[in-house]
């Protein structure tokens, strides 16, 4: 099966380019990730993916793998836990992860986004689709609130404003009784040194940026940090080749270079 053109702007075709990047690992004698699925979709999808070679794939990888991690760990303390895994695009995550039976995974994006996804995959038991945007108001009361809940946005909250993340973070932290919530976050050089190809490439365009990781400590009282790094010191950069290893050694001692892309893990 090969879809028809997608027709999706802005930063719904972003997905496409996180599938690529994963796609594009898969194939790779050292794969970080090892998503098959990822290829697959890839395959079975009509669309120019070689525009998209410009987008430092590897660190959506690296990023990707160091989420995927961080829900593992999760998981094994709370097999009963509610997953969501917003801005999902056409993620591969639950195919990566393989939850537990016991585990209620939702993934939410745009109805655009959904309808494409449908084409490979399907609502079933412990798993769910929401048609959504995340800013919405109503598509939190379709989750469960009686579970421990670890909240996964994957290259999400940067196409938000500060006052939609304000608001997203309140919502989430006070439907569930706890839980954690990782994402990232990208700096004012970062989203600078990226606006004009990606609006160009997709008409997509960043809003938040974060220089200061404390400014997003004070967004939530219920919040509380308990990890942040730079994705260039994340321990599966030294599953990357060896030049970019060293590049990204190099571009760690600059400060704009270093606090380009952070990591973030919150519990609540």
């Amino acid at each position: 099966m090969v879809l028809n053109k997608i027709q999706l702007d802005n930063e719904k075709e972003t997905l496409l380019i996180t599938l690529y990047a994963k796609a594009l690992d898969s194939r790779s004698k050292n794969s970080i990730l090892k998503d098959k699925k990822a290829a697959e979709l890839v395959d079975m999808i009509d669309y120019n993916f070689e525009k998209l070679h410009s987008f430092g794939n590897e660190t959506m990888v690296v990023r990707a793998k160091q989420l995927d991690s961080w829900l593992h760990t999760f998981l094994e303390n709370h097999q009963d836990a509610t997953v969501l895994n917003l801005g999902c695009g056409l993620d591969t995550r639950i195919s990566r992860v393989h939850p537990p039976s016991t585990v209620k995974w939702f993934d939410v994006d745009y109805p655009e986004v959904i309808e494409v996804r449908k084409h490979f995959y399907s609502n079933c038991e412990g798993y769910q689709m929401i048609a959504s945007s995340v800013t919405e108001l109503n598509w939190l009361e379709k989750i469960p609130k009686d579970k421990p809940a670890i909240i996964i946005a994957e290259g999400l909250l940067e196409y938000l404003t500060k006052d939609e993340v304000e608001i997203l973070l309140e919502r989430l932290t006070k439907h569930f009784p706890s839980g954690q919530i990782a994402f990232d976050v990208m700096n004012s050089f970062a989203i600078n040194a990226g606006k004009e190809h990606l609006k160009k490439t997709t008409g997509a365009e960043h809003k938040w940026a974060v220089d200061d990781i404390h400014e997003v400590d004070k967004l939530n009282a219920k919040l509380k940090r308990i990890a942040s790094f730079s994705i260039f010191r994340s321990k599966y950069i030294h599953k990357l080749p060896f030049k970019l290893r060293f590049l990204y050694t190099i571009m760690y001692v600059v400060p704009n270079f270093r606090n380009m892309i952070r990591l973030l893990l919150y519990k609540f």
